[in-house]
């Protein structure tokens, strides 16, 4: 499917309350290579799989069944884990804590959000201090992300932390 990308040793939590676009999520990553954590379709659920684990990245619809997933997104940036919104919301659905965090707008192709985990998860940590999940989602004009500039603006939110 994606020969191009692989996701071996990351570990992924999914966060969707659609049962059929969250096995197709998890399938498509763990055929990656991903150890994939859920799908979870609450918060309540998504936060007792992350528990005290560590993930290396997480995709989080935000709207689930009537409540909101901000709660899981505050806990992976306060653990430094990047994470991507998978959802139908718009900007303005999105707090200003984290209005720089990535996204991709549904319905999508499983193929970018595939791209996008990998981008976020095959940044680089040299620096022990939590990364936050915001930042600029790093496109080019074919709508595929650049790893060069998803680590550069890794680089920049490090440095305006320090």
């Amino acid at each position: 499917m994606h020969t191009d990308i692989d996701l071996s040793g990351k570990r992924i939590l999914v966060v969707e309350d659609d049962y059929l676009l969250a096995t197709d999520i998890c399938r498509d990553l763990r055929e990656l290579g991903a150890t994939v954590l859920g799908p979870a379709p609450t918060p309540f659920y998504a936060l007792s799989l992350l528990g005290r684990r560590g993930v290396d990245g997480a995709v989080l619809d935000i709207r689930l069944h009537g409540t909101d997933v901000f709660e899981v997104a505050d806990e992976l940036t306060g653990r430094g884990i990047p994470f991507v919104f998978a959802t139908g919301v718009g900007d303005d659905g999105i707090p200003a804590r984290h209005q720089g965090a990535p996204h991709i707008s549904k319905p999508f192709e499983r193929t970018d959000l595939v791209h996008l985990v990998r981008s976020l998860t095959h940044i680089e940590q040299t620096d022990p201090t939590p990364r936050p999940a915001v930042m600029a989602q790093a496109m080019i004009p074919d709508g595929s992300l650049d790893d060069r500039l998803m680590r550069a603006a890794t680089r920049a939110m490090r440095q305006a932390h320090t």
